[in-house]
């Protein structure tokens, strides 16, 4: 997207109405938005500064290495300027910090929320986000985030202090701004930046999921919602064994009324292979492994 284009998207952006949006700051191929964890914290306040300057009632965002995500309530005139603020502000620290600044034309995609089903499918993506890049974390143990909150008491364990406890002198050199904070606000001084606590929508996301059961549930198994989802923002697919696993377990069962894929012939092998790349986008050679059809067959037939 040139940078006339995008200024167009982001016009049209500006006309759209008070309502849920899932936005997307774009990942930077080279390079991060986060190099340790004094800019991670350093982009936790900027998240609570920047929804509070621009009034964005946001349910649940997480701060990733190379872009981010957010799920929020506001127009999109607001979110506009909500990002336009956070990259200036993320690309200060990037530059003091002896890093490659964000490229002129970084950007950000908003996608409309169109139901109640789609706003549950996109609360279990962002939070699924941690957990596909981390490995050794749970969704809920990544600390540059809000998933933490989710049906859960851990923000009790925080060692926190009101805004209004804090200097002047030390906000200002803390949050980089002279915009007075709510007093209410929690900050943890080990972690360095304001608690999601303090503004993030209180029980909304809950309230969506329904039960911790569901949400556990769906974290886990719900692959669907997070392809579909991963697909329509153009993003990666990156499953693990035990997900594709389930997957093929699934199809087998459902399509082909069977347990294994011994059961299968190799031409319904094969038609499983192309559900599987077309649908879940895996590599060849990992089809060939799991579906027992040689590489080169596959090759042909998929391309």
């Amino acid at each position: 997207m040139n940078k006339r284009q995008r200024n167009e998207l982001w016009k049209e952006y500006r006309t759209w109405p008070k309502w849920y949006y899932h936005m997307v700051f774009d990942a930077i191929e080279t390079g991060q938005l986060f190099n340790d964890e004094e800019e991670y914290a350093n982009g936790m306040n900027i998240i609570a500064i920047g929804q509070y300057i621009h009034k964005i009632s946001i349910l649940i965002f997480n701060l990733m290495v190379n872009h981010g995500h957010l799920l929020a309530s506001a127009t999109g005139n607001d979110l506009v300027n909500f990002f336009l603020y956070a990259k200036k502000r993320i690309n200060a620290k990037l530059v003091a910090d002896g890093h490659k600044p964000l490229p002129d034309d970084y950007g950000f995609k908003l996608v409309r929320i169109e139901d109640e089903r789609q706003l549950a499918d996109t609360i279990i993506y962002i939070a699924r986000n941690p957990f596909k890049a981390c490995s050794n974390l749970t969704a809920s143990g990544y600390l540059w985030g809000s998933g933490n909150l989710i049906f859960s008491d851990v923000n009790r364990l925080f060692g926190k202090v009101q805004i209004k406890d804090l200097t002047d002198k030390f906000c200002r050199e803390t949050f980089k701004t002279r915009i007075k904070l709510p007093e209410r606000y929690y900050f943890n001084k080990e972690l360095g930046f304001i608690l999601p606590e303090s503004y993030v929508v209180k029980g909304k996301v809950d309230k969506v999921l329904k039960s911790s059961w569901n949400y556990c549930h769906r974290i886990i198994r719900d692959i669907d919602a997070y392809v579909n989802i991963a697909e329509g923002l153009g993003e990666s697919i990156n499953l693990s064994e035990e997900e594709v696993n389930m997957i093929i377990k699934k199809v087998i069962k459902d399509d082909y009324k069977a347990d294994s894929i011994l059961d299968l012939g190799v031409d319904d092998r094969c038609r499983l292979a192309i559900v599987l790349k077309k649908k879940y986008r895996l590599d060849t050679k990992r089809i060939s492994r799991k579906v027992r059809v040689e590489y080169d067959i596959l090759k042909k037939l998929l391309g």
